[in-house]
């Protein structure tokens, strides 16, 4: 999808992956907005002119801050806003089972398959076991903090691991849960397609991966 570096193409797709907070499972972190803030300064105190030696232009803006400059720092804005978003919603509303089965048809092992799963649910089953566990806290009137109760969760899930366990051969395995493709999900592989013909295609227009609106 990102083959392309193409400013115009990347600031379309970083207005389209914010659609993702319309779903209630997501909300608008404050610490990924700092994380991808401090990306792009750190990008910036590295090489302060990286962006003239890649456009191969120098036109002043601010003081000594380039156009060139702010095209390249906004090309790493919108590709962070990308993958963080697509990244965040892929995490959270994936169903674990459905991860391991789309593995195993990889030709992933399933014990690596049904490991990747268990990591990817960890978040959803830590918060549910907090919130019970903070609840329980408040009504006997006890302190509980969440480094307690990622403790607590750690030892439980250790405890557990035999209830993990999942019995079958090959294809028959009991964690597996396949379900077919909605219409949703058709369309939104279209659209990745397309996006991904589009960034080929502005490849081929641009002459390189990068987009240069001084020559």
């Amino acid at each position: 999808m990102l083959i392309s570096n193409d400013t115009r193409f990347l600031a379309v797709l970083a207005l389209i992956s914010m659609t993702c907070y319309v779903s209630p499972k997501l909300k608008l972190r404050i610490n990924l907005v700092i994380l991808v803030l401090l990306h792009v300064l750190v990008m910036y105190l590295i090489d302060p002119d990286h962006g003239v030696s890649l456009y191969h232009y120098n036109i002043t803006w601010l003081y000594d801050f380039t156009l060139q400059e702010a095209l390249y720092l906004g090309n790493i804005l919108c590709k962070d806003i990308v993958i963080l978003n697509f990244l965040q919603y892929f995490i959270l509303t994936s169903q674990p089972s459905e991860l391991e089965i789309s593995l195993t048809h990889l030709k992933v092992p399933y014990r690596i398959a049904y490991k990747i799963g268990q990591f990817f649910s960890l978040g959803s089953r830590f918060n549910t076991f907090y919130t019970q566990r903070k609840q329980a806290a408040i009504a006997q009137n006890h302190p509980f903090s969440r480094y307690r109760a990622f403790i607590l969760f750690i030892q439980t899930t250790q405890h557990n691991v035999l209830t993990y366990r999942h019995f079958g051969k090959k294809r028959h395995r009991t964690f597996y849960n396949a379900s077919t493709l909605t219409t949703f999900d058709k369309v939104v592989l279209l659209l990745a397609l397309f996006s991904v013909i589009i960034s080929i295609s502005l490849v081929i227009i641009n002459g390189g991966r990068l987009w240069n609106p001084f020559l």
